[in-house]
């Protein structure tokens, strides 16, 4: 009789917990309702105009492995004397790397970017700390992000608003950004364009691959454009105007290398003329990783498999912007890759720890000293009108 007790009070108990795993992991699966607020007067779009080349950056998206491209943005950044939105006529981020174009871009005081590369670099590990966080129960009660996401979105949507501001705008960057996203109601990528205009949804006749949108707030956009969908749930959100909302992930599943959408965008803008295109990687791994080269049951979390997706996609991208460069009379006058080697342990672009910053440092340190002839020259270059 006791036996049986105890055994009808253990299967409640599972029952019970079950439930509690089943419910929280369905609720945090949900997308996130973004705030909806109200802007000010519309901005003006800056315009450019690009010498002889445009000179476009592409930033990939890796998280905290972003580390030694900021490096090289910093030392282009002394070198030239210039910041970098001064720079670069177009620049293009995916996840991280567009966190990182828009913070470089967003406009602060004075007529100054918010950041420069160097202060960016300096609170970049705290900064994507905090958009990660989670409370402790959470990785009990997600099963280690099993049964949902692995990080809290609404966090995320907090920090970003709260980096960037309620009401600053995409169209007030201070170049012209495009920060790419899915949107999941088209299943169709999505561009954030600081120079665009009004949000349009491609039709079925000729005319843009994507969808494109000017009047977000910068914050959103970067939201939707940093929504990792292997860690994160999606984001909704509602354009300025009101008439538009749309749910979002990142599009690290189609761009986690951004160049050739970097390059068509550049050559959109301004046809007739060559790009110069500045690539920067989230680091090469120096080996294959166990737990992906071991099979897919020995895979632990979607975010792993969503990464060997990632670095396929990337390289590939790159193979093919420098194939586009080699026709010397065409679309790109010049492509500069930048990718460091990471060693194995560095390959979570979640692992936010003192170790792994300081060995992402090293290999940022390694690229620079081994690149300093080119990001000199390139510097230069990009600094002459």
């Amino acid at each position: 009789m006791v036996s049986q007790r105890i055994i009808s009070t253990a299967f409640v108990a599972i029952v019970a917990v079950s439930v509690v795993l089943f419910a929280y992991g369905r609720y945090q699966q949900k997308s996130v309702v973004v705030e909806k607020r109200e802007a000010g007067s519309e901005p003006a779009i800056r315009s450019r105009s690009p010498g002889n080349y445009i000179k476009v950056l592409s930033l990939d998206g890796h998280g905290i492995r972003m580390i030694p491209a900021l490096q090289c943005l910093a030392y282009m950044e002394i070198r030239s004397g210039k910041p970098i939105w001064q720079l670069f006529d177009v620049m293009v981020g995916t996840s991280s790397g567009g966190l990182i174009v828009a913070a470089l871009a967003a406009p602060g005081q004075a007529g100054k970017a918010r950041f420069t590369a160097q202060e960016l670099l300096e609170a970049y590990p705290s900064l994507l700390a905090r958009m990660h966080a989670a409370p402790l129960v959470h990785p009990l009660l997600s099963l280690e992000g099993r049964t949902a996401p692995k990080f809290l979105t609404r966090e995320r949507q907090r920090v970003l608003i709260e980096l960037f501001g309620p009401g600053v705008q995409t169209g007030e960057a201070l170049t012209t950004i495009i920060l790419p996203a899915f949107a999941l109601e088209q299943r169709s990528p999505f561009f954030f364009a600081s120079d665009m205009g009004k949000s349009t949804i491609p039709g079925d006749g000729p005319g843009r691959a994507a969808i494109e949108a000017g009047d977000y707030f910068l914050a959103d956009a970067v939201i939707a454009a940093t929504g990792d969908p292997a860690v994160f749930a999606p984001s909704r959100i509602t354009n300025i105007g009101g008439e538009q909302t749309l749910t979002f992930t990142s599009a690290q599943t189609y761009a986690g290398n951004p160049t050739l959408i970097a390059i068509g965008e550049a050559l959109l803008r301004f046809p007739q003329r060559q790009c110069v295109v500045i690539s920067l990687g989230g680091g090469t791994v120096s080996t294959d990783v166990p737990a992906v080269a071991g099979g897919w049951d020995s895979v632990a979390s979607p975010d792993q498999l969503v990464g060997s997706a990632i670095d396929g996609s990337a390289v590939t991208t790159s193979h093919t912007s420098s194939l586009i460069h080699r026709f010397g009379s065409g679309p790109v006058a010049a492509y500069i890759r930048l990718d460091p080697t990471v060693p194995p342990a560095s390959a979570d672009p979640h692992n936010f720890s003192k170790a792994n910053i300081a060995e992402l440092e090293k290999a940022g340190a390694r690229l620079t000293t081994e690149k300093t002839s080119t990001l000199d020259r390139t510097a230069d270059f990009l600094a002459s009108p």
